[in-house]
């Protein structure tokens, strides 16, 4: 299939994951629901749907447990648990505008940074430029938002670069699963057991008081979740990797762009105190992830041109 065949996937997965961060903050202003609550209620139930689809509508069977999958699979998710507790907390300090500012970029020059120490894969000139454009832009966005205190970078802009750090990790070990697996029921597992996870330290910790109205909330949210989340690793695995960062790095500033279109029916949202700074750096970033996953597909191609040649050349002996 070709790639703009498969690319409406990623598409809606890019417009779901910025209209995903905006309901967060939406269900934290307007229903005052705390943003790890939303997580703990959301996931679990996204998690638990996504795998009665693929089990009961669409027949497949479940195979991670059947293999070595599953060791990676709660590795996965365990990364995946602190990368959904230090985004949605950064949402509630920061606002999702900047958070998604902060973290898609960051996410994306993590990935390039673990396939270049863990997978030994050779940096290439390109790919270099790409990343320090992209840290660039997040200077930039980290910027453009200034404390009470004066101070330009605040404890959820930290959070938001650890989140992503942790998803980078989460998403390589994914990358590996659904190689392996089927895409769905791997953003299954890992949401219903982050999901658990996130509930067993709210209710030990932080036991939220929620009331019948905030579950239906909760519930269709969680919708909002799953096909954000599912969507994405379908995603790569159609188009690779690389083509899904440079479509899905669009996010960072469509989110800040419905923000804006809310804001004239009263909604009070966090945005960044200069939004030019921010929307410049979060250009500069969709920049920087274009130019080193273009250097990441040329790789792929080279590499694709190798094998194939290696091939003729056994098939002639």
């Amino acid at each position: 299939m070709s790639l703009a065949r498969n690319s409406w996937v990623t598409i809606i997965s890019t417009a779901t994951f910025s209209i995903e961060a905006v309901m967060v903050e939406l269900l934290y202003v307007i229903a005052s629901i705390p943003t790890l609550a939303i997580a703990a209620g959301s996931m679990p139930i996204a998690g638990a749907i996504v795998l009665i689809i693929n089990g009961f509508v669409f027949r497949n069977k479940f195979t991670i447990f059947k293999g070595n999958g599953w060791k990676i699979l709660l590795v996965g998710a365990a990364l995946f648990t602190a990368a959904d507790f230090l985004w949605y907390d950064s949402v509630d300090k920061i606002g999702s505008g900047k958070t998604m500012l902060l973290t898609i970029p960051t996410e994306d020059v993590f990935i390039v940074f673990l396939a270049v120490v863990f997978l030994a894969e050779r940096m290439l000139k390109l790919q270099l430029l790409g990343i320090g454009v992209a840290i660039v832009g997040v200077a930039i966005s980290a910027a453009s938002n200034v404390s009470e205190n004066g101070v330009p970078f605040q404890i959820g802009d930290v959070q938001a670069i650890l989140a992503a750090m942790c998803n980078a990790l989460a998403i390589t070990l994914f990358a590996k699963l659904i190689v392996r697996y089927n895409a769905t029921e791997v953003s299954g597992w890992i949401m219903l057991i982050s999901g658990l996870v996130i509930n067993a330290i709210q209710y030990t910790f932080f036991p939220p008081h929620l009331s019948v109205i905030d579950w239906f909330y909760l519930i269709g949210f969680s919708f909002i979740a799953l096909v954000a989340f599912t969507l994405y690793n379908v995603s790569m695995k159609r188009i690779g990797t690389s083509m899904t960062s440079i479509i899905t790095s669009s996010s960072l500033v469509l989110t800040v762009v419905i923000q804006l279109a809310i804001v004239p029916f009263g909604i009070a949202f966090s945005l960044p105190s200069n939004l030019f700074l921010a929307l410049l750096g979060g250009g500069i970033s969709i920049a920087g992830i274009c130019i080193s996953s273009k250097a990441e597909q040329k790789r792929e191609k080279t590499e694709e041109k190798i094998k194939e040649k290696e091939m003729v050349v056994i098939i002639t002996k």
